[in-house]
């Protein structure tokens, strides 16, 4: 909310949903929503939620609950197919997602300065079909049309997020557990063979995940979803070379989810 804007005391400080993607004929989908309660702790944070660290595996492309003991990278080159890097996590368990994600990186560049990162996670089906959902009655042809790349207010795909990696630095007043916040006070290229630790935070999401449902994390050198408007113009990141993303032993990359605890 931006600075000076006055709220009524009694409005909610927080409304969390859960959405249900695998309910079918459910619209919107979203299986509650209730303000947040005097009682519940202060900060970003859901009501009974837990943030969760999944490590990423570049050896198995696993989200997994320990570090991996062996370091292992994970590669693309920028316009070339795939130039992303995905790991997945399958939940066994009836599991809740309620709040900030956030991704905490070691990256590299080869052949270039700089890099722009952009990280989506999608809930997937039990046999890896990802799952979406319009967000708004009209489900015609032409929403259709729309929203297969952009015009995300229409159909939610998942939780994103970006950062140009020369803008790295925090904000140490400013950052929380829950949210990392950049100064955006200075410009800190890469030099050749360097690899920086990267904090991206992710929209907000509230997710409901069935046993056997999976989670794709994705990182990438485009923004996989498009606009959040339909007939916006679409950023064209400036990205060339490798990026190359370091995991497990020293450079342990993660992701922080909100899990929910019942």
């Amino acid at each position: 909310m931006p600075r000076g804007c006055r709220w009524p005391s009694e409005r909610p400080r927080w409304r969390e949903g859960s959405r249900d993607d695998s309910v079918r004929g459910c619209a919107p989908g979203v299986r509650s929503l209730r303000p947040r309660r005097p009682q519940d702790p202060p900060g970003c944070g859901a009501a009974g939620t837990v943030p969760t660290t999944f490590f990423l595996d570049g050896r198995t492309r696993r989200l997994t609950p320990e570090a991996p003991a062996d370091p292992a990278t994970v590669a693309y080159e920028v316009g070339k197919n795939p130039d992303a890097a995905s790991f997945l996590v399958r939940f066994e368990t009836a599991t809740e997602l309620v709040g900030y994600p956030t991704a905490h990186l070691f990256v590299e560049a080869v052949d270039a300065d700089d890099m722009n990162l952009f990280v989506l996670i999608q809930k997937l089906d039990a046999f890896g079909t990802p799952l979406e959902q319009f967000t708004v009655p009209n489900q015609s042809a032409m929403a259709h049309d729309l929203t297969d790349h952009g015009a995300t207010i229409l159909k939610y795909k998942g939780s994103d997020g970006r950062l140009r990696v020369s803008a790295r630095h925090l904000d140490e007043t400013a950052t929380t557990e829950d949210v990392p916040v950049h100064s955006f006070d200075r410009v800190d290229k890469l030099s050749p063979g360097e690899v920086v630790e990267v904090d991206i935070e992710l929209l907000p999401l509230g997710l409901s995940f069935a046993p056997g449902e999976q989670l794709r994390f994705i990182v990438n050198a485009r923004n996989l979803l498009g606009t959040l408007m339909p007939g916006i113009v679409e950023y064209v990141p400036e990205n060339r070379g490798t990026h190359i993303v370091h995991t497990g032993a020293e450079r342990a990359s993660y992701l922080r989810l909100p899990v929910r605890t019942r």
